[in-house]
């Protein structure tokens, strides 16, 4: 039968016919449906995705605190281009957090874009959050000044730091409040400090952990705090002192310092029995003549007390030639003696004759004296 009607004229002519109208009903859905896309482009339709943009909290309690819920999310959104670019150049889009209706504790919420105008769709990511709902306190604590040592010149100490304000007033969850554990005032300084100043400082608030708390409120951010110095220890004169002899055949003429003085710290008493500081400088090394070397020399303290000042000192070695005398001063110190012991012998000497002369003088006296009365006893 098939071959009957593909032999038949009119079969064909028919068959044609339908398959024309087959393929023009194809192409008609084909050229609309490329139309219509062609013309919704010409609307200028278009999906885009806007970042950052803001997230409003509505909640008109002031008893509690929301955490949770972020600044910024994104959201996809459809429709007309030139709506959306200017809803971007105007910052409308904007998505809320209903919170009017919450009590304390953790929930989800969902977020929600807002002021959108007709035949504008948007989607936010993400969609819902978990927030935490707390009760707002607030607590006094004291305000701790804290200055590191590094800060205070060589030579000068701290006293006690104090601030204008005693105490300091802390507001936000209940749970980070309870786990507040100190306020302080750091007190920080480009220079070392050698006078009473007082500097700005802002307040740091402190968890049990001494992790830095920010999501609270301060009644004052900032404090005036005072830190008080003075000179450290007792200044010491120092002596320089010769150890050992220097080489080639030379003297040590003098030994002079940078400085003639340095600060010791310790015990008052212990201080007080310390006049001067000797400070030995080896000379063994020296083998320059030229005049002047410049040496390094490490100061040393006794035990409990502590340097103040620099470690180390520069002493400067002046030199000369030795001159070999020593028989000469011998020599010298010989003739000297001799010259002393004839002198000791001659004036021995003349003393011992002045002596024998008086001793003479003297018999003779008795002697005649002897005569005279005997003279006398006769005549008699």
């Amino acid at each position: 039968m098939i071959d009957r009607i593909l032999s038949s004229r009119w079969a064909l002519r028919v068959l044609a016919l339908v398959l024309t109208l087959v393929l023009y009903s194809v192409t008609t859905d084909s050229t609309a449906s490329k139309t219509q896309e062609s013309g919704l482009s010409l609307l200028g339709n278009d999906t885009e995705v806007i970042t950052g943009v803001q997230v409003k909290v509505l909640n008109d309690s002031d008893g509690i605190v929301i955490s949770g819920v972020p600044s910024e999310v994104t959201m996809e959104v459809k429709g007309s281009r030139n709506v959306i670019k200017a809803m971007e150049q105007q910052g409308d889009f904007s998505v809320v957090a209903d919170l009017q209706n919450v009590s304390v504790g953790t929930q989800i919420v969902k977020l929600e874009p807002t002021n959108l105008p007709e035949g504008i769709e948007a989607t936010v990511t993400p969609a819902e959050i978990t927030v935490t709902i707390q009760e707002k306190i607030t607590k006094e604590f004291n305000v701790e000044p804290e200055i590191s040592p590094q800060l205070i010149a060589t030579g000068y100490k701290s006293g006690t730091p104090t601030s204008d304000v005693d105490k300091i007033k802390v507001t936000g969850p209940r749970d980070t409040i309870l786990n507040i554990t100190a306020v302080k005032a750091k007190v920080t300084s480009e220079q070392p400090l050698n006078e009473t100043t007082t500097i700005k400082t802002n307040l740091t608030v402190l968890d049990n952990n001494y992790n830095k708390i920010t999501n609270v409120q301060l009644s004052k951010k900032s404090v005036e705090i005072t830190v008080p110095i003075s000179k450290s220890g007792k200044s010491i004169p120092i002596s320089l002192i010769q150890k050992g002899e220097p080489k080639n055949n030379l003297t040590i003429s003098s030994l002079t310092s940078n400085v003639s003085q340095v600060t010791l710290e310790g015990d008052e008493k212990e201080l007080d029995k310390i006049k001067s500081l000797e400070v030995p400088v080896d000379v063994s090394d020296v083998s320059d003549v030229s005049g002047n070397i410049i040496k390094k020399v490490n100061i040393q303290v006794p035990d409990g007390i502590k340097l103040v000042s620099a470690p180390t000192i520069n002493v400067t070695i002046r030199t000369g030639e030795k001159v070999n005398n020593v028989r000469e001063e011998t020599n010298e110190q010989n003739e000297e003696v001799i010259e002393s012991s004839e002198k000791k012998a001659t004036d021995t000497n003349t003393e011992a004759e002045n002596n024998t002369t008086d001793e003479a003088t003297t018999s003779d006296s008795e002697t005649e004296n002897k005569e005279t009365n005997t003279s006398s006893e006769t005549t008699e």
